[in-house]
């Protein structure tokens, strides 16, 4: 976007709707009434055949076809009993009388809640237990109390269960309750908000009514919120058995990432590396070899942004930017990726965004860089426009000069994002969406630092790595092809991607109970990106001039000067994606099964070219003996990449729950059909050889979870799944089908799973192999070079993963998010050639056993919020475990630290004020080392104090922020 187009500030809706679904409970009332809201919920029409089914089964089926919860202890109702129901588009109130009068029910509207008790009556029938409370007189007494959150909020719409005679309210706009005529005795309170761990809270009435207060605390793992990212029906986490990460937006405010890649920390089993940027991060995962976005997908609202195993040129982390839209982000971890997305071995990360609410509302927010020239605007806003309709709008604008400024400015653009649900019936829709995306961001070239052994980016004199930047100054590039044609770059253009989205989304539910969901989108972007890696260093001679590009001469220069190698590429690309869905209950069966495609067309060309710079903050470009020429040459295609992706997909699950077990497997088939053309480079650089590849890949996964109780849970999950080659390996100049291979994955793990009120955990350990690793090994010559030699390698990975949060108080919080990895190689060798050198020839070496390259010990953070009336303060304090640099293991980069503080402000319940600091303590620690020799370079001893090329974490950063939320 240019700098002068002026910003429009869009509104973003926070606030839960009042009238929000609430979850099941176990106590409930008998009384049978309706207030004011309940004729509308009860003048429903619904739809229902079952011979045969249990009361239970029957109410959820309800509850698919209107705008209500129902909520009743399955243990008070018998709701194992069977009954018959013969229904099509009679009002919910015929139908409720006739369930409920032939149980021996009650039923009560409140708002949109169903309360589903026994009659009097009825109550003889059961234990003796049951039956005590019944028989108490009543004295007039009354049990109050109003519910909060830590900070002192009221929790409207909180679910509030009395176990005398199963009294059920909710809780009003003040956070309000009141049960009267409650006799002398001891009782238990049952409360369940949506966001927050359910509270049972034991009160005694012994001749005084009873006045508490009673806080929830925040269900930080949210592990009794259902999950959105599944196969069959949406289940908690609690109750599931896939290791999922959420992060709402709550969380995302309280760590506002640099960059779409840094999100990624909060969630164990990442290796997440930033350090590029807002341009193109690097992601391991699980301990699997390889970075970019090869083993982890992206999907934005259930959809692909790209066709996973793609790492650069664009990545997928440039289709997607966060922002107010979005409402949360989850995180799949292992197996069960694999079933929900093609060619996703490792992980899956889906981008949700906010839809409309029943109220308008939204927020803005401003952002400042006070330690870089930075400004932001957010906004998102959104409501109801008629009874069935509702909408969505928000997006973002940003002008930044860059954490270590180049001489241009260095990011800037933003999105816009829409949406306009239109409502059907209950719990079925049809949604229109949108997305226009316009983003440039800076490469952060990588640079030199001084090798001390320590593993750290230590500073050279003349140039610091962890402030400075080896971004030339002379930005304007023209080169010309070997094919002859021109081609014109513009390094302060960056990264920047242009994409134009827009979808449908369809949800119904048939009279026979089926749910369908149709899905699609279509997206056309266009991408540049112009950058450079630095190359190696060279001393400045005394008999040769230098010069800038004005012509003006370097005089009497000292030290070294660098080469950087140039990348330019363009690229457009054309996706749609199409998935159809169906579910449904049958008894103790959650069956689902659904197909889908997604095409992506890809037109890339890149060039290749070598130039020099100094070695110093924004550098100028260096001539080298000569006054006149642009610097350049060597200009090579670096990649042509031309063709179209099929991937056609079917998949199918079953969720079988067996009383406190559940037992789910999944299924999916991919075929790729991948077609297009092969430049020949070289010349006359007009011939291409078409390709045209099919290969079908499968993926089987099965879980478990055992729910102890409420509070705890056990699962484990195995998976055999596949990583296929991409257009992107049959694009090759010389594609040679012996020197690549697709690879196998198995992971398997077993976890445990806590939901306390003050403590929250989600535990795995887990085992990951990855099998037919094309690598190659570097072996000398005969000429003091080197010979590349093919191979394919294993790799194999133990590792544990924990998320966990502890509430001490109601004004405190910590969280704690640890990932141990010992990822190594059980296979990676190669047999010296003839033409190695002598004493080398014929040889086996071998790196087996070797550690993999640049994947951590240990990862851990540790944060903490405290909130002390309109304040609150929140600190991690991360650590990331030394690395390899390479499979030869030769060379370590060292550990390092990370911390990061903030103080955010109430001002008033509208408007609020933040300030927070990035990387407190300056950390220099490496990403990426270039120490990356194999057993033959130096044995490891490399000089103290000599030029060493590394990647380093971004610098001490501050920030504010105000926000307005109405």
């Amino acid at each position: 976007m240019k700098k002068s187009v002026h910003l429009q500030v869009f509104l973003r809706a926070m606030r839960i709707s009042l009238t929000q679904i609430l979850i099941a409970v176990w106590f409930m009332s008998n009384a049978y009434a309706t207030d004011s809201n309940a004729q509308s919920v009860l003048n429903q029409k619904i739809t229902l055949r079952l011979q045969k089914q249990d009361v239970e089964t029957v109410f959820n089926l309800i509850e698919k076809q209107v705008s209500a919860k129902f909520v009743f202890s399955s243990k008070m109702i018998q709701a194992n009993r069977k009954i018959n129901i013969n229904a099509d588009q009679q009002p919910l109130q015929k139908v409720l009388d006739d369930v409920t009068k032939s149980l021996e029910l009650n039923y009560k509207v409140t708002g949109n809640l169903i309360i589903i008790s026994r009659t009097a009556k009825s109550s003889s029938s059961f234990p003796p237990s049951f039956q005590n409370e019944e028989a108490a007189k009543a004295e007039g007494h009354t049990i109050s109390g109003k519910i909060t959150d830590a900070k002192g909020d009221a929790l409207i719409g909180t679910t509030v269960i009395l176990s005398y005679q199963n009294k059920g309210q909710v809780a009003d706009k003040n956070g309000m309750f009141t049960f009267s005529d409650i006799p002398n005795g001891n009782y238990t309170l049952n409360l369940s908000s949506i966001g927050f761990i359910s509270l049972k809270k034991e009160v005694a009435v012994a001749g005084n009514d009873v006045q508490i207060t009673i806080i929830l605390q925040e269900d930080n793992l949210q592990l009794e919120q259902v999950v959105v990212t599944s196969s069959g029906s949406p289940k908690k986490k609690i109750e599931s058995s896939v290791a999922i990460s959420t992060i709402n937006a709550k969380q995302l405010s309280q760590r506002p990432p640099l960059n779409s890649t840094d999100m990624l920390k909060a969630i164990p089993g990442l290796s997440v590396e930033s350090s590029g940027g807002d341009g193109p991060g690097s992601v391991r995962v699980r301990g699997l070899p390889g970075g970019g976005y090869v083993f982890m997908g992206v999907m934005e609202d259930g959809l692909p942004v790209l066709p996973t195993g793609f790492s650069t040129s664009p990545s997928a982390d440039q289709y997607y930017k966060v922002d107010l839209t979005i409402k949360t982000v989850e995180a799949v971890r292992g197996g069960h990726a694999a079933v929900l997305l093609a060619n996703t071995p490792g992980a899956l990360i889906n981008v949700i965004s906010n839809t409309g609410g029943d109220k308008f509302s939204g927020k803005v927010k401003y952002t400042r860089g006070l330690s870089q020239n930075a400004n932001r605007f957010d906004a998102n806003f959104g409501g109801k426009i008629a009874p069935k309709l509702k909408f969505n709008v928000g997006g973002f604008y940003r002008a930044d000069d860059g954490i270590r400024p180049p001489s241009y400015r260095a990011n800037e653009g933003g999105q816009l994002k829409m949406n306009l649900t239109y409502e059907i019936k209950p719990n079925s829709y049809l949604r229109f969406y949108g997305k226009y995306l316009n983003d440039k961001t800076a490469w952060l070239v990588p640079s030199y630092y001084s090798y001390d052994g320590s593993g750290q980016g230590k500073a050279l004199p003349e140039f610091d790595l962890l402030t400075q930047i080896l971004a030339t100054r002379d930005t304007k590039v023209s080169l010309v092809a070997p094919t002859g044609k021109t081609y014109n770059y513009d390094f302060s253009d960056g990264a920047h991607l242009k994409s134009l989205a827009g979808g449908i989304e369809f949800k119904h539910i048939t009279k026979n109970e089926w749910t369908i969901k149709n899905n699609l989108r279509y997206q056309s972007t266009t991408s540049n990106f112009t950058g450079s890696i630095v190359t190696a260093a060279t001393s400045y001679k005394s008999n040769v001039n230098y010069y800038y590009l004005d012509g003006q001469k370097l005089n009497n220069p000292t030290g070294f000067y660098t080469g950087q190698s140039f990348i330019g590429t363009n690229s457009t690309d054309k996706q749609f994606s199409d998935n159809l869905d169906f579910n449904k209950q049958l008894g103790k069966h959650s069956l689902s099964f659904g197909a889908g495609i997604h095409t992506y067309d890809i037109d890339l060309f890149s060039l290749g070219a070598t130039f020099n710079t100094e070695i110093a903050n924004q550098p100028r470009t260096l001539l080298i003996g000569t006054a006149t020429g642009n610097g350049y040459s060597g200009i090579n295609i670096g990649t042509y990449r031309k063709g179209t992706t099929g991937i056609t997909s079917a998949w199918a699950s079953d969720e079988v729950s067996l009383g406190n077990l559940t037992l789910d497997l999944g299924l999916r088939a991919d075929r790729f059909h991948i077609k297009g053309q092969r430049l020949q480079n070289t010349a006359p650089f007009t011939n291409y050889t078409p390709f045209d590849e099919t290969r079908t890949y499968g993926t089987a996964s099965v879980g478990l979870n055992y729910k102890i109780n409420d509070h705890h849970a056990l699962f484990g999950r195995a998976t055999r799944t596949y990583s296929a080659l991409n257009i992107g390996d049959y694009s090759n100049f010389t594609f040679n089908p012996d020197a690549v291979k697709d690879r196998g994955v198995f992971m398997s793990e077993v976890g445990y799973k806590i939901n306390t009120p003050k403590f929250s955990l989600f535990s795995s350990l887990v085992y990951a192999k990855l099998t037919n690793i094309a690598s190659s090994m570097l072996i000398p010559n005969t000429t003091a070079g080197f010979i590349s030699i093919g191979t394919f390698a294993s790799s194999r990975n133990l590792s544990a993963e924990i998320e966990a949060t502890y509430t001490p108080s109601k004004n405190l919080n910590f969280r704690l998010v640890t990932t141990f990895q010992n990822s190594k190689y059980p296979q990676y060798e190669v047999t010296a050639p003839s033409n190695a050198r002598a004493d080398l020839a014929g040889k086996l070496y071998s790196w087996s056993g070797n550690y993999a390259e640049r994947i951590p010990n240990v990862i851990w953070e540790l944060s903490g919020t405290y909130n002390y009336k309109i304040f609150d303060l929140f600190a991690s304090f991360r650590h990331i475990g030394k690395r390899w640099s390479s499979p030869s293991n030769v060379y370590h980069m060292g550990g390092y630290d990370e911390l990061s503080m903030g103080l955010d402000c109430k001002i008033t319940k509208k408007l609020g004020f933040r300030v927070w600091g990035d990387n407190l303590t300056n950390s220099r620690g490496l990403t990426e080392g270039n120490i990356r020799g194999d057993q033959f370079l130096l044995n490891g001893n490399f000089e103290k104090g000599s030029l060493q090329i590394g990647r380093i974490i971004l610098p001490r950063s501050f920030w504010t922020s105000l926000t307005y939320s109405f």
